[in-house]
């Protein structure tokens, strides 16, 4: 819609994930605010949500894996839903989307780099908050806000 209109994406995780915020050619990426030991700080990531008007906002859809591990599966489950609420509460106009589709639409290569190469490609005023391979996290979650933009 309009370039003074605020995007974000949120890539969803219980040790890692990704929160981007977007507007005009304006962009800002963060860590998804986790704990040294896992789950999510539900505290920052409202900080980080509250920090400019946010007109609409995309969330990765979370679901278990073949052979995850139940452990593992209720962890990222725990995760997601912190990331819900805190959405919720906080009553920003969202949309759960799931990778395959915002990734087919935005071209995205299927190998494990391409998100962030692509990221880099379309944002390089934040290229340096995405060199190294684990902020892939990141780079998705820009992608992501660049969807919302594009759908909304």
């Amino acid at each position: 819609m309009g370039l003074d209109r605020t995007y974000c994406g949120i890539d969803p995780g219980y040790k890692t994930g990704g929160v981007a915020l977007l507007c005009g050619d304006w962009c800002q990426v963060y860590d998804l605010p986790t704990f040294a030991e896992g789950g999510l700080n539900a505290h920052e990531l409202k900080d980080i949500l509250q920090s400019t008007q946010i007109d609409f906002l995309i969330i990765e859809k979370q679901s278990a894996r073949p052979k995850q591990g139940v452990s593992s599966a209720f962890k990222i489950g725990m995760g997601y839903g912190q990331i819900l609420s805190t959405v919720g509460v906080l009553n920003i106009k969202h949309q759960i989307v799931t990778p395959a589709s915002w990734k087919k639409m935005l071209h995205v290569p299927a190998d494990k780099d391409g998100a962030r190469r692509l990221a880099i490609q379309q944002f390089p005023k934040v290229s340096d908050q995405l060199k190294r391979k684990k902020d892939e996290h990141r780079a998705e979650a820009l992608l992501m806000a660049a969807y919302a933009r594009a759908v909304e």
